[in-house]
């Protein structure tokens, strides 16, 4: 049987998405008026709901609530034109939102084929999905927390041969610090399932055990820059990953600390240094972050470019 996609918005500025559906295989029905979705969704009974934030205007959180009650085991897929929307810090506290999408980004119509894809049971794992085919992809395995040289210099090095320099490297260098201080200090735990090293200061070296090491990945087509990071433990959830970034907006990234067990001012600095922020799970097999960051532009292009947010979890 055919994904159910019920799409929620104006045919004209959402007909990328409609088109993205469609070319999934989905049976897509489309709904403008407010008024009318609810019932419609029950009716309809979808798999997915790509829902159209600035549309529904001031209602958009009640209407998404109504619909999460409704049809539960529909996955909402937020879709905005200024990304992240004023009411992004709400959103991250409801237990329903995983999915959001920015319609002016560069690469809208390859993230929510991969957003679909994965919905649907495709493989979440994996840097390469979120990059052209054929992308040449960096991989380090990560030893400890003196490793992170080695990945700055290959960072500024491919970077350099692309013609790129300056704040813009030093900026996908800081991403890199910051996916590498989570896995190094606060993914890895011990056998009774409690954070190993978070409670030290990040000026004291780690070194990691094999079965503890992480994976950092880089990339890039030219147009977009991916990079990921991989731990064996599959201990962030989707709730926690949230909870920080939310705080981050609410109280500022200076009043977060890094305390034992949380990796809240580097979750809450990632989110807000990316483009797309993908958090993939296994419960503990594996955590996956991923950040996508246009590198066409000018510095302020980047800071300024339009945001998508997703979570994925495979028991």
């Amino acid at each position: 049987m055919a994904t159910r996609v019920l799409v929620f918005g104006e045919e004209l500025p959402l007909r990328p998405a409609i088109r993205v559906a469609v070319c999934a295989g989905a049976r897509v029905e489309l709904v403008a008026d407010p008024a009318r979705l609810v019932e419609r969704a029950e009716a309809f009974a979808p798999d997915r709901i790509l829902f159209h934030h600035d549309h529904a205007g001031p209602a958009a959180m009640l209407l998404a609530r109504r619909l999460a009650t409704v049809v539960p085991e529909a996955s909402l897929v937020l879709l905005c034109h200024a990304s992240p929307p004023p009411d992004l810090h709400d959103l991250l506290l409801e237990p329903w939102f995983g999915h959001l999408l920015g319609l002016d980004s560069p690469w809208f119509m390859e993230a929510l084929a991969a957003t679909l894809a994965k919905l649907g049971g495709q493989e979440i794992f994996g840097l390469g999905s979120h990059l052209p085919w054929g992308t040449r992809l960096s991989s380090y395995e990560v030893a400890g927390s003196d490793d992170k040289r080695h990945v700055f210099d290959g960072i500024e090095a491919f970077m350099g041969e692309m013609g790129v320099r300056g704040r813009i490297v030093a900026r996908l260098q800081a991403v890199a610090d910051e996916m590498l201080m989570n896995a190094v200090y606060d993914a890895p735990l011990d056998e009774a399932r409690t954070p190993k090293y978070a409670s030290l200061p990040r000026t004291v070296p780690v070194a990691l055990l094999p079965h503890e090491r992480p994976t950092l990945r880089f990339g890039s087509d030219g147009r977009t820059f991916g990079i990921s990071i991989t731990d064996p433990f599959g201990a962030l959830t989707p709730e926690t990953l949230k909870r920080y970034v939310a705080k981050g907006m609410r109280r500022g990234a200076d009043q977060i600390d890094r305390k034992q067990g949380g990796a809240g001012l580097g979750l809450y600095l990632l989110y807000d240094s990316l483009h797309t922020m993908c958090l993939n799970r296994a419960p503990g097999r594996c955590t996956e972050m991923v950040g996508l960051i246009d590198i066409r532009g000018s510095f302020r292009d980047v800071v300024e470019a339009p945001k998508s947010f997703g979570c994925f979890v495979r028991t």
